[in-house]
């Protein structure tokens, strides 16, 4: 059994709905002795969910010293030239970094990830993808700056570099030789839409919050219901990999 740990705050609810995804598609393979490295994965990554040790690499861990995890042992390191032999882990993980990355450097970037993941290992990348995507992001730019009186803190550095297509990404993948490429669409717009307003905007606060919005039951609540609204026009791209 997955030794997944999920506790939903408002503060959280956005990276545990990555992360609940993400340990979904390791459910079929998951063994006690998996060596699992996370590439960007600040200073906690799935560990913050996960009760599992992961390798994580990150150039800059202490932007998100706040979230420190002891199960998550770091590594400086940038994801086009990773410090690990090859084949070196069963499980690797990536989310939300591609489209961080210059738009020249994903491709190398998905090899050196590929190399280090052994034969019958599995990758899971995530990133925002395509013009729903944008279009999200850009509303979301527009309503934070409205809110806050600046730039959202990673949603104008997606429209800065431009966000993958997850389509060629999938293709480069299976170009590489392995046994399966999945393609899947994570967080329907209308739902992702909502949750960035309330929890990220903060559209209504300090009202909403008065009205128990703003609270970790709420989120508790929400984090059930939008955990299963994966179809449709969805924000985020999930590239699924078998080695």
């Amino acid at each position: 059994m997955i030794p997944e740990r999920f506790d939903i705050t408002p503060w959280n609810i956005d990276p545990a709905l990555r992360y609940a995804m993400v340990i979904d598609q390791l459910r079929d393979i998951w063994r006690d002795d998996l060596r699992i490295a996370e590439i960007g994965s600040g200073a906690a990554g799935i560990t913050e969910f996960l009760d599992h040790p992961v390798t994580g690499v990150d150039s800059a861990f202490e932007r998100t010293d706040d979230k420190a995890n002891p199960r998550l042992e770091r590594v400086e390191g940038t994801a086009t030239d990773l410090p690990f032999p090859d084949a070196a882990y069963d499980v690797v993980l990536s989310l939300e970094m591609m489209e961080h990355l210059p738009a020249e450097v994903r491709e190398p970037a998905l090899r050196e990830m590929l190399r280090v993941l052994r034969p019958g290992g599995r990758l899971v990348v995530t990133f925002p993808a395509g013009r729903t995507a944008e279009r999200l992001d850009a509303w979301l730019n527009a309503a934070y700056r409205r809110r806050h009186g600046r730039d959202h803190p990673w949603a104008v550095e997606h429209l800065e570099n431009g966000l993958p297509e997850a389509e060629p990404i999938a293709r480069l993948a299976a170009s590489l030789g392995p046994r399966r490429v999945v393609l899947r669409r994570h967080a329907w717009a209308p739902a992702w839409k909502l949750q960035q307003l309330l929890f990220s905007v903060e559209w209504g606060y300090p009202w909403t919050r008065a009205a128990g919005i703003h609270t970790t039951p709420t989120a508790r609540l929400l984090f059930r219901v939008l955990r299963h609204l994966n179809r449709g026009d969805c924000y985020r791209a999930v590239l699924i990999v078998d080695r």
